[in-house]
C-alpha cells in the first residue's frame, strides 16, 4: 500500500511538473526519470575570458542547464530525488555543480520527506538570473565560437517571439519583423528603419543615419546630446542593400576627406582622388567595419573662433623632403604635396600653386559658389537654400547662421537676429526668398555674398553704359 501512495505522489508531482514546465520530458521505459532544461540568462552580461587568447565576451545567454532527475521508488517520504546536473559544452565549473547537486537534498531534508521539486527548480531559475553568483568566467577558447553563436540565437529567437510598439509609426509588430538598435537597444520596425534610412543616404544626409528615438544620445562635452552614427555593419544586419551600405561609408568617408586640411587631392583633372593615407583607409568591405568607423562628430562649438573668417590653411604648408611625396590611391600617381606636379625629388624647391593656376573647370564652379551659396561661418561649407527662413543649420558641424549676411546665431535664441533693428540688412527679413534660391528671387544679401552681389552688378552696369556709348556712335 506504501508502494502504491509513493507511485501516486511521484506520478503526481511529475504532471504538477509537465504543467508548469512543458519543457520536461520523461523516459518512455521509465516514467520517474525526467530531463529539464533551464533557460540561463544573467541579468547583466557575464563577461567571460577566453584563453590563451585573452578574448572577452559579454554574454546575455548561456547554453542551458540540463536537469536530469530519477525519483526512487522510496521518494519522497524515505529517500531524496537523486539529480544531475550538466551544460553542452561544459562551462558551469564543477564546484558549482556539486553545490547545485547538494542543494537538493538539503530542500528535501527541510521538507522533511516532502515533495521538493518544483522549489528546487524554482531556486535553480533564480540562481541562473545571477549566473550562479560568477561575476566573470575563464573558458578555453575552444567554446568561444559555440557560446557566442549560442547567445546570438538565443536572443533572436526570444526577440522574434515578443510583440512591440515601434517607436515611429507606433503600430504592434512582431519581433520578426522589428531590429533592436545595438548600442541603445530601442526598437523599430524594419519598414520604417529602411525607409528611414535608404532616403537619407539617397540625399546624402549620411549624418542623421542613426537612432530615430528623441532619448537616443550620449551627452557632450557641452552638456547637448552627442548622436552616435550606425555602423555599416549594423545597416547590413537591419538589413539594408549593400550597394546602400557602400554608398553610406563612402559618403562618410569623402566627408571626412574633405574636412581636413591635411588631406592632398590628386592633381589630375580626371582623377582627384585623395592621398594615400592610414587615417582613413579606403573602403573594401563594409561587412567588416566595426563601430569605431561610426563614431559621431565633436560637438560644434557656441561660436566661431575668432579667425573663422581667414579661410581654410594651405595644404601641404610646413612639409619638407621626403614627406611632401604623396601618392593617389585611385590613379597611383606620385606628386608633390606642394606643387601637386608630378614627383620632382626630394632635392627640388618648389611653390604652392596659387589660385590663377586654376584650370578653367574649377575657376567656373567657383564662381558659381561665391555667386550661388552661403558660407558656414564655422567650418566654411557652402549652403544653398532649397526653402524656408534664413535661419540656417550647417549640414556638415550644425552651426546656426543667418543666410543673408553669413552671421552665427545663438542656437538657443536664433531668430533675435532677424527682430534687431540694428542689423537693417536682416531686420524682419526671416522669410525673404522663403521659396529658395531656384525661384529667381531678387533677393538682396549681405557679406560676402552681398559683395558678389555688388560687383557683379556694376560690372553689367558698366557693361551696359559701354554698350549704350557704342549705339550713340553708330547712329
Amino acid at each position: 500500500m506504501a508502494d502504491l501512495d509513493a507511485e501516486d505522489e511521484r506520478t503526481e508531482e511529475f504532471t504538477t511538473l509537465k504543467s508548469i514546465y512543458p519543457e520536461l520530458v520523461t523516459d518512455d521505459a521509465n516514467p520517474y526519470d525526467a530531463t529539464l532544461p533551464l533557460l540561463v540568462a544573467p541579468s547583466k552580461p557575464l563577461p567571460i575570458t577566453f584563453e590563451p587568447g585573452q578574448e572577452v565576451e559579454r554574454l546575455a545567454y548561456l547554453p542551458p542547464l540540463r536537469l536530469e532527475i530519477v525519483l526512487p521508488s522510496e521518494y519522497p517520504a524515505d529517500a531524496p530525488p537523486t539529480v544531475k546536473l550538466s551544460t553542452s559544452p561544459s562551462w558551469l565549473p564543477d564546484n558549482i555543480q556539486r553545490l547545485l547537486t547538494d542543494e537538493a537534498r538539503s530542500l528535501w531534508e527541510e521538507y522533511g520527506g516532502g515533495m521538493m521539486l518544483f522549489t528546487f527548480i524554482s531556486s535553480l531559475q533564480e540562481q541562473a538570473e545571477t549566473a550562479f553568483g560568477l561575476d566573470e568566467l575563464t573558458l578555453p577558447s575552444t567554446m568561444r565560437a559555440e557560446l557566442v553563436d549560442y547567445s546570438r540565437r538565443m536572443k533572436k529567437e526570444l526577440f522574434d517571439k515578443e510583440t512591440f510598439d515601434c517607436q515611429v509609426c507606433l503600430e504592434p509588430k512582431k519581433g520578426s519583423a522589428c531590429y533592436r538598435m545595438a548600442r541603445c537597444s530601442h526598437v523599430f520596425c524594419i519598414a520604417c528603419l529602411q525607409d528611414y534610412y535608404n532616403n537619407c543616404i539617397k540625399e546624402g544626409d549620411v549624418n542623421n543615419v542613426k537612432c530615430m528615438s528623441t532619448e537616443c544620445g550620449q551627452t557632450g562635452t557641452k552638456g547637448k546630446k552627442k548622436d552616435r552614427l550606425l555602423s555599416p555593419k549594423e545597416l547590413l544586419q537591419i538589413p539594408l542593400a549593400r550597394d546602400q551600405v557602400n554608398r553610406y561609408a563612402k559618403i562618410k568617408r569623402k566627408k571626412k576627406l574633405e574636412s581636413d586640411p591635411s588631406m592632398v587631392f590628386c592633381p589630375r583633372t580626371w582623377c582627384q582622388g585623395a592621398m594615400r593615407t592610414d587615417k582613413y583607409p579606403k573602403i573594401t568591405d563594409v561587412s567588416q567595419m566595426d563601430d569605431s568607423d561610426s563614431e559621431a562628430e565633436d560637438d560644434p562649438p557656441q561660436q566661431p573662433s575668432a579667425d573663422a573668417d581667414a579661410g581654410p590653411e594651405k595644404r601641404g604648408i610646413g612639409l619638407r623632403g621626403m614627406d611632401r611625396l604623396q601618392v593617389c590611391e585611385d590613379c597611383n600617381l606620385a606628386f608633390c604635396a606642394i606643387c601637386l606636379a608630378s614627383w620632382h625629388g626630394d632635392f627640388v624647391r618648389c611653390e604652392p600653386r596659387d589660385a590663377t593656376q586654376l584650370t578653367e573647370e574649377d575657376q567656373a564652379s567657383l564662381n558659381f559658389i561665391l555667386k550661388n551659396t552661403s558660407p558656414c561661418p564655422y567650418c566654411s561649407v557652402p549652403c544653398q537654400k532649397s526653402f524656408g527662413c534664413n535661419h540656417m543649420t550647417c549640414a556638415q558641424c550644425k552651426s546656426h547662421f543667418c543666410y543673408l549676411c553669413g552671421a552665427w546665431l545663438n542656437p538657443d535664441h536664433p531668430y533675435a537676429h532677424f527682430n534687431d533693428p540694428k542689423r537693417k540688412t536682416c531686420f524682419q527679413r526671416l522669410m525673404d526668398g522663403a521659396e529658395g534660391d531656384m525661384a529667381n528671387g531678387n533677393i538682396q544679401f549681405a557679406g560676402r555674398r552681398g559683395a558678389e552681389q555688388v560687383a557683379e552688378f556694376w560690372e553689367q552696369e558698366a557693361l551696359r553704359l559701354q554698350m549704350q556709348e557704342f549705339d550713340e556712335d553708330t547712329r
